[in-house]
């Protein structure tokens, strides 16, 4: 009988078997291989070095104390002024001002002034006074015609409770020409103490703070 025939009767499970050993047998022999196989060591050198030892010398550590806080200084000396001051006698030499114009000469006013017992002024009250009796400015004959219809005077009331005049002031003087103004520092003529006069004979119905009568300014013009 010849080996193929013999194969052939092998059952299933004893060719398993030897296959299954083969394996094992030929991975016993990779590892045998790998444990058993020569390998070069290198040489291993050890080294013994003696490294000095390294000091650290630290200078020697001051001891040291607080002192005591040294004493203020003294206060300076303010030196005292002596009076040495020179009165030196000097006259001075006023020059003469020429073309001064001629001021008219001042007359005594007209109008009370304020004592303890005056009331109080309301600036800004919330009825102002409003007039109710006009005094028109009489213009003295020697008024050139040149101020005639083109004078302008800006007169300051100060209006009492009663609605009277207690003060008068002029308190600008414009003088027109061809819709333009210039402001006069005063009027000759007499027409100064013409509009003051006539100011303070006008009437007013008194300004009103919080349901009271009170004092109060107010400005009219005067035309020439």
């Amino acid at each position: 009988m010849s080996r193929s025939n013999r194969n052939r009767r092998l059952s299933e499970i004893d060719y398993r078997n030897r296959f299954l050993l083969s394996i094992l047998i030929a991975q016993i022999l990779v590892l045998m291989t790998f444990k058993f196989w020569p390998q070069e060591r290198g040489e291993v050198y050890v080294y013994n070095v003696d490294l000095p030892d390294r000091q650290v010398l630290i200078d020697e550590i001051e001891i040291t104390q607080q002192r005591s806080t040294p004493p203020p200084p003294p206060k300076p000396i303010i030196p005292q002024p002596v009076p040495n001051d020179e009165i030196i006698e000097y006259e001075l030499e006023i020059d003469e001002v020429a073309d001064l114009p001629d001021m008219p000469d001042l007359e005594p006013g007209d109008g009370s002034g304020f004592d303890g017992a005056e009331a109080r002024i309301v600036g800004n009250p919330q009825i102002p006074p409003t007039v109710i009796r006009i005094v028109e400015a009489s213009a003295p004959d020697q008024v050139p015609s040149e101020l005639r219809g083109n004078l302008e005077m800006i007169v300051n009331f100060l209006v009492d409770e009663n609605g009277d005049v207690e003060e008068a002031s002029i308190m600008e003087i414009r003088k027109y020409t061809n819709g333009e103004y210039e402001i006069l520092p005063f009027v000759q003529y007499g027409l100064m103490d013409a509009v003051l006069k006539a100011a303070l004979q006008w009437r007013f119905r008194p300004a009103r703070q919080d349901g009271e009568n009170v004092k109060a300014f107010t400005r009219q013009r005067f035309n020439y």
